[in-house]
């Protein structure tokens, strides 16, 4: 059920992507800094996934990480050692990133896009000449996996959700 929710509530266009990679005989990889177990309901859709490893103790987390996870520089070392590892040119690899932390392996890529990118990202990409994608989320799926800050009332005051009407 996991892992169908998802899919079912993520980027449709992403995955539509990725299986049209496949189509088309590309080795996809998934090169994350998100712990594995998350993203294990996504195998399937890649030939290979590198990301976040926890530590296991007596059959449970152990709640330390493995090795430094693949984010930053590390994300585009991670990719050349893969592509050197499979024999693949870098100048033909594909590579997505929404954030300026990813510039270093976009740089790597030989064709470098940039989905929903961040305001700094989209600039630079355009400023490039790189693609520039925007993918909706699945109907249904969060509008925001996190908050980016406070939430404010109409007055300019900060919401409060433990007291009616949100004000103190």
């Amino acid at each position: 059920m996991y892992k169908r929710q998802i899919i079912a509530k993520s980027f449709p266009a992403a995955i539509r992507r990725v299986r049209a990679h496949k189509a088309a005989g590309h080795r996809t990889v998934l090169i994350t800094g998100a712990l594995d177990f998350v993203v294990k309901p996504l195998e399937p859709l890649f030939d290979d996934i590198v990301a976040a490893e926890m530590g296991v103790r007596r059959g449970a987390y152990d709640g330390e990480l493995k090795d430094v996870p693949p984010t930053g520089e590390s994300r585009a070392q991670v990719l050349m050692d893969y592509a050197a590892a499979h024999g693949l040119d870098l100048a033909e690899t594909v590579a997505y990133a929404d954030s300026t932390s990813d510039l270093p392996m976009l740089e790597a890529a030989g064709f470098p896009v940039a989905v929903n990118p961040e305001t700094r990202l989209a600039a630079l990409a355009r400023k490039r000449g790189w693609l520039v994608e925007n993918f909706s989320k699945a109907p249904g799926a969060p509008r925001t996996l996190v908050p980016i800050g406070p939430r404010r009332t109409r007055t300019g005051g900060l919401y409060n959700p433990l007291v009616p009407d949100g004000v103190a």
